[in-house]
């Protein structure tokens, strides 16, 4: 992968894609982000961040030996069970594998596109399944 230096800001330390979150570049600036001057600071105390950065020092969960681990488990795979709106949660394991494969640059660009609302190019958000721009709604396939 990439030095901590280098990690992509939409990229989170879990492999979630940030820049499909309804607070990105609004009240945060990424999980990846260090930025202390942001509004949401939730991700500062997330388990799986804490985690990958600064007890096992990587840069992306996937790296681990032990992925998925209890700690993704418990907070991702686990929480939320059959409700829509965490999809994207509970497809982690599996989208994630695409990290290895094609390479952060890569899975970044695909993790975009695949967000990317089809009928005008904004962007599909989480939770809502619906696009920032023309707010229609759209499933993400992956």
């Amino acid at each position: 992968m990439t030095s901590r230096k280098n990690k992509i800001a939409e990229l989170a330390p879990c492999g979630v894609y940030c820049g499909a979150c309804p607070s990105f570049n609004k009240s945060c600036k990424g999980c990846s982000s260090s930025d202390k001057n942001q509004k949401r600071k939730s991700k500062f105390n997330c388990r799986i961040r804490t985690c990958c950065y600064q007890t096992k020092h990587l840069n992306y969960c996937v790296e681990c030996d032990s992925f998925p681990c209890p700690t993704i488990n418990k907070k991702l795979l686990r929480t939320h069970l059959g409700k829509p709106q965490f999809t994207y949660r509970h497809e982690i394991v599996e989208i994630v594998k695409n990290m290895k494969t094609m390479g952060l640059k890569n899975y970044s660009a695909f993790q975009k596109q695949r967000w990317q609302c089809k009928l005008c190019g904004g962007t599909v958000q989480f939770y809502y399944y619906k696009c920032n721009t023309c707010g229609q709604e759209q499933m993400v396939t992956s």
